[in-house]
């Protein structure tokens, strides 16, 4: 049979042998004075629990060593780590009844791994909000089929389109008489007045043929300025795509004045670029007098063409 001893001296109660239960028929009230309650093993020192202004302290007494708090079973639900993380593992965290089922490496994206909670409250219909420049190094978060990831705005401008990136004018700059398939010389991308534009990358021309610098829906526009001082029953501009017109424009000219007669023809057709190898553009005239005119200058649009890009194939 075990002996229980009562230390007087030392303050202590104690058994030879076995284990020690105190069974009362009702509660059991530790009532340190001094505030602290200690577990020991041994005479080591284990846990502290500590009245600090009514707030309850738990606090382990031995150096680099972590509170863990288990199921019956054993299993391992939380664990305050000696850094201070309070670590609980994958799956079990929960929220009122429903699971978090994110990671920690999701969860970290929101801020770069440096996330704090007034920027988690965000993802929860925080309605403040501080306004920000966007640049092409920020990152939004997306879910990847199931997976959060970061993603670059450069990605999201180019997959979703960031505006129209690519324009240019061209224009004729010597006048001539006559039909024209295509008008072969005398083309220029426009270098004036001052103020022009050239956004993105150019068109080459060679020989009147057009190339496209990319691939993309491209807005093609001629405008054809003509004059005559006679009688014109048809004057035409057109636009051929690979050789095969894809659109045109008729205009004609009533000699009701004297002096020369102005008129415009202009066409328009939206190309879908998936080669530029073998889609090219070329601009063209046909007229039923000979003598009718195309407009040109130097310094100005009269005879023009325009592309556009619209966006990607």
């Amino acid at each position: 049979m075990a002996n229980i001893e009562l230390d007087g001296t030392n303050k202590k109660i104690k058994v030879d042998s076995g284990d020690l239960t105190l069974d009362v028929p009702g509660d059991i009230i530790l009532d340190a004075d001094g505030a602290d309650l200690v577990f020991a093993d041994g005479g080591t020192n284990i846990l502290k629990v500590t009245n600090s202004s009514s707030d309850v302290v738990f606090q382990p007494q031995v150096d680099a060593k972590d509170i863990i708090f288990k199921q019956y079973d054993g299993t391992t639900v939380a664990t305050v780590e000696d850094n201070g993380t309070f670590n609980v593992p994958t799956s079990k965290l929960a929220i009122n009844g429903t699971a978090i089922t994110s990671t920690a490496a999701e969860l970290n994206i929101l801020d770069g791994v440096t996330s704090t909670a007034a920027e988690l409250n965000i993802v929860d219909g925080n309605t403040s909000a501080t306004g920000t420049t966007i640049a092409d190094a920020d990152r939004v978060v997306l879910n990847d089929n199931g997976t959060m990831v970061q993603a670059a705005v450069t990605d999201l401008k180019t997959y979703i389109g960031g505006g129209i990136t690519t324009a240019s004018q061209w224009r004729l700059t010597s006048t001539f008489t006559g039909d024209a398939d295509p008008i072969a010389s005398n083309l220029e991308e426009m270098d004036a007045p001052t103020g022009f534009g050239i956004l993105g990358s150019s068109m080459t021309e060679s020989s009147g043929v057009f190339t496209f610098p990319s691939t993309g829906y491209w807005y093609v526009i001629f405008d054809c300025q003509f004059y005559f001082n006679d009688n014109a029953r048809f004057l035409e501009s057109f636009i051929k795509i690979a050789n095969t017109k894809a659109a045109q424009m008729y205009t004609s000219v009533n000699d009701g004045e004297s002096g020369n007669n102005y008129v415009y023809a202009s066409c328009s057709t939206i190309v879908d670029v998936t080669n530029t190898g073998t889609q090219t553009v070329k601009f063209g005239v046909s007229m039923s007098q000979s003598g009718a005119t195309v407009g040109a200058d130097t310094d100005k649009n009269t005879t023009s063409m325009t592309f556009i890009r619209l966006g990607d194939t």
